[in-house]
């Protein structure tokens, strides 16, 4: 089996890791910050010319997550699969008052409480430049369904009149 990287298009900020990672139908979501892509540009050149990283913005929390949410899911996606399907979930706050605010916000990334994955959430004694909050996931990618005898016909069907 084959390791895939993905990184759906996001900004980097030259870090030494992989945003996603899958291998088989298995997919691990590295921990995302909030960096949007001015700040992962400033972060980036930064590294490049050896100068101290900047101060993190520090926009309002519930904007924070869902950057960061809405990040994984498109790394999520882009792996082949959808955010039902992840397995588990580590959430890293900066304060742990921010934990209703931000569980009302991660609800609504997933269809219902049946798909919400096995979770841990935790205040970190410090998260990375301060943010206010670092999210990493494990999960995996569907099975495609087999297709019934009566769907194969009908395509081989459709092939047949379009070569016509």
């Amino acid at each position: 089996m084959e390791k895939h990287n993905y990184d759906a298009g996001l900004p980097a900020t030259n870090a030494p890791f992989n945003l996603c990672v899958r291998h088989g139908d298995l997919i691990f979501i590295s921990g995302l910050p909030p960096f949007d892509e001015a700040f992962s540009r400033a972060v980036r050149e930064a590294r490049e010319q050896g100068r101290p990283i900047p101060p993190f913005p520090n926009p309002p929390f519930a904007e924070q997550v869902r950057l960061v949410m809405d990040n994984m899911k498109r790394l999520v996606e882009a792996a082949g699969s959808n955010m039902d399907c992840l397995l588990k979930v580590i959430v890293w706050l900066r304060d742990q008052r921010d934990a209703e605010e931000f569980d009302r916000i991660y609800r609504t990334y997933f269809s219902g409480r049946e798909t919400l994955p096995a979770r841990t959430r935790i205040q970190a004694g410090r998260t990375p430049m301060d943010c206010g909050l670092e999210v990493e996931a494990i999960g995996y990618v569907p099975k495609k369904p087999a297709r019934s005898a009566a769907q194969r016909h009908k395509r081989r069907g459709a092939r047949s009149r379009r070569s016509r």
